[in-house]
């Protein structure tokens, strides 16, 4: 039972979900018609905190996964390489702009990190990026850096 990775995964888990379910009552759940701020905080942390749940139950009747087994074949190379990437990504973003930083971080995902052919690559970070740009500033308004396209964009 010690070395059982689903097990302390799903303990894992419930112990966010409970510090999700507390946060969400401290910031105050309103009423069903008028929620207030913590209301869907508290709702997703139940649900989490329930499938947290159901994992460990699963993990204690089957047995589980060893936890050596969790980390076997990690490839620690690549895991390095997308920190890396994800912190270039998040240094460049407001200076580069939010459509060339995405472009950018998706190709080099998907042609060197975890390669893909270079077409279904190409189309997946077109369709991604400003499917997710569109989404945000258009229909939720929020203001996303231009960085490189400001004079484009405008």
């Amino acid at each position: 039972m010690q070395r059982n990775s689903e097990l302390w995964g799903g303990l894992f888990w419930l112990l966010i979900g409970g510090f999700i379910v507390w946060a969400g009552r401290d910031m105050g759940l309103g009423r069903l018609n008028e929620p207030g701020p913590g209301f869907a905080f508290y709702w997703i942390g139940l649900l989490m905190s329930a499938l947290a749940l159901v994992v460990m139950a699963q993990a204690l009747l089957s047995g589980g996964t060893p936890l050596g087994a969790l980390w076997a074949e990690t490839r620690w190379l690549k895991v390095a390489i997308v920190i890396a990437l994800l912190l270039a990504y998040a240094f460049g973003f407001e200076a580069i702009g939010f459509i060339p930083a995405t472009l950018a971080l998706l190709l080099i995902l998907m042609w060197f990190v975890d390669p893909v052919d270079w077409r279904l690559a190409l189309v997946v970070a077109v369709i991604a990026t400003f499917g997710v740009w569109a989404v945000m500033t258009k229909w939720l308004k929020i203001q996303l850096p231009a960085g490189l396209l400001e004079n484009i964009l405008r």
